[in-house]
């Protein structure tokens, strides 16, 4: 999606031939008619990738890097149709604003996307772009429910009902990313085209071996043989990737409207801050990244241990703690002097002292980035945003940190603060993007039929701890007598410790 729908308010449109109309303060991509190879295979175009890695790309163009190459990009859900048609009548162009903390705005054209194609609609082409001898990379972002198979979740590609039809019918219309893949690379075999790396660059921690497990599993469904192959000889990188890229919102759309003073179709907004690690395992070639700001290490885990837990970890204090003291946007609540310091007493009391940082990164540092990122008004990033799928992202970004911070002092009263307003968000919210994403069994759980810690799965490791029990009660019933956003202020008195300021 690439947010709400806007009146027609201008009648010329971004392409090839406006890009000279457009205001000298609007970079534009200068490399358009170089005779630049199309490299990477991108599949999932959406908001994120269009602020992350085709800004890269575009910026590797732009300096004529040698080794640059430009993207096609493949959607394969019908419901990508409306951003990919967008796209295709702008020839790949389009703006990718930076709303930065001061209110300062700065929009460039990212023309790094060449062409784009829709995997249902277009099968033969997305098959033939794969097996381009040129493409070296094929990368993802399809977010974590996308992959197929991950051991860490259960979820196994033979129980996949689209992989299940596409795998039994050979591949011969592949109707998912991995059975595209896995297609591509069959035929790259018995031609004796060297295999391309697959990519992921989805939020998701070991990423490559996810993306690894996929498109094996998915492959030996066809033929065992060609799934050990992939096994022995595709490189599966795992990557970091990290930038705040929200849906824009109507105020930004018509600011990014005026700049341009044309009509974008598919624009995107993003904070300033862009991050990009990888392990550097690119077999068949990379382009030179590191050029343009990204980092490569053999250390990949250090740094998604960091911001999974940092980052996305604070996020979902931020958000419970945040919509219970009533407020919408993240920036709003990180003001909050009450959230602050329970997102203070998160980072400083459970999640840095379990953590081994990346060689030559201080954790203060790091935290004044992300207390600026958070409380950057012109992201307007949503607390309910960051709250959606809660389940999932708790077990996979919180839940890490308290197992590791059982033996911390206060342990018990800090994590019961933290899982209460997490039930208590929940079971109080009437937004269906925070709801939906609980499974059912966690509703009833949260609804009180069964105790918390023992009837959710991914908070079965806590479930041992009569303290934290104990904890959660007397947590639940301060939220009962006071409200929780009073109860909320009430318990910092009691809080254990007393965490540093992160500013």
């Amino acid at each position: 999606m690439t947010g709400p729908i806007r009146p027609e308010t201008a009648t010329v449109r971004l392409s090839r031939a406006t890009l000279r109309d457009l205001p000298a303060e609007v970079a534009v991509p200068d490399y358009l008619d170089d005779e630049t190879p199309v490299g990477v295979v991108h599949i999932g175009v959406g908001n994120f990738h269009r602020s992350h890695q085709a800004m890269y790309l575009d910026r590797l163009l732009a300096a004529r890097s040698d080794g640059a190459v430009a993207i096609c990009g493949i959607g394969v859900r019908p419901e990508d149709r409306p951003l990919l048609m967008a796209l295709q009548e702008q020839t790949g162009l389009y703006s990718l604003s930076l709303f930065a903390p001061d209110g300062t705005v700065d929009t460039r054209i990212i023309g790094s996307l060449r062409n784009v194609l829709l995997l249902p609609d277009a099968p033969d082409d997305a098959l033939a772009r794969l097996c381009d001898p040129e493409v070296r990379i094929v990368s993802l972002t399809i977010t974590e429910s996308g992959y197929v198979e991950d051991a860490t979740t259960g979820r196994r590609a033979a129980d996949d009902r689209a992989v299940r039809v596409e795998t039994a019918d050979g591949l011969t219309t592949p109707q998912t990313a991995f059975g595209l893949i896995v297609a591509a690379l069959r035929a790259r075999r018995t031609a004796g085209t060297s295999p391309f790396t697959v990519m992921s660059c989805d939020n998701i921690q070991r990423n490559g071996a996810i993306a690894r497990a996929s498109v094996v599993e998915t492959a030996r469904l066809v033929d065992p043989d060609l799934a050990d192959w992939i096994d022995g000889n595709v490189a599966f990188p795992s990557t970091m990737v990290d930038r705040i890229t929200p849906s824009p919102t109507p105020s930004q759309l018509a600011l990014v409207d005026g700049v341009l003073g044309l009509r974008d179709k598919a624009p995107v907004v993003a904070e300033p801050f862009v991050q990009w690690i990888l392990e550097d395992d690119f077999p068949s070639g990379r382009p030179p990244l590191e050029d343009v700001g990204a980092i490569f290490t053999d250390d990949i885990g250090s740094y998604e241990s960091m911001k999974l837990r940092l980052l996305n970890g604070a996020h979902q204090v931020l958000a419970y703690v945040g919509l219970l003291r009533g407020h919408r946007f993240a920036h709003e609540a990180v003001a909050d002097p009450v959230v602050r310091h329970w997102l203070d007493v998160y980072w400083r009391e459970l999640a840095l002292p379990t953590l081994d940082l990346p060689d030559g990164v201080d954790g203060d540092d790091y935290l004044r980035t992300l207390l600026e990122r958070f409380g950057n008004p012109a992201i307007a990033d949503t607390l309910e945003r960051l709250a959606t799928d809660s389940s999932a992202r708790m077990a996979k970004f919180v839940l890490p940190v308290l197992v590791d911070a059982r033996d911390r002092p206060g342990f018990a009263e800090l994590t019961a603060v933290i899982l209460e307003s997490w039930v208590t968000a929940v079971r109080s919210s009437s937004s269906d993007l925070i709801s939906s994403g609980v499974p059912s069994d966690v509703h009833a759980a949260i609804a009180g039929g069964s105790p918390l810690l023992s009837a959710v799965d991914w908070l079965r490791p806590l479930s041992a701890d009569p303290a934290l029990s104990l904890a959660m009660t007397a947590v639940r019933e301060t939220f009962d007598a006071l409200g929780p956003s009073e109860g909320l202020e009430r318990l910092l008195s009691q809080a254990p410790g007393c965490a540093q300021e992160a500013s």
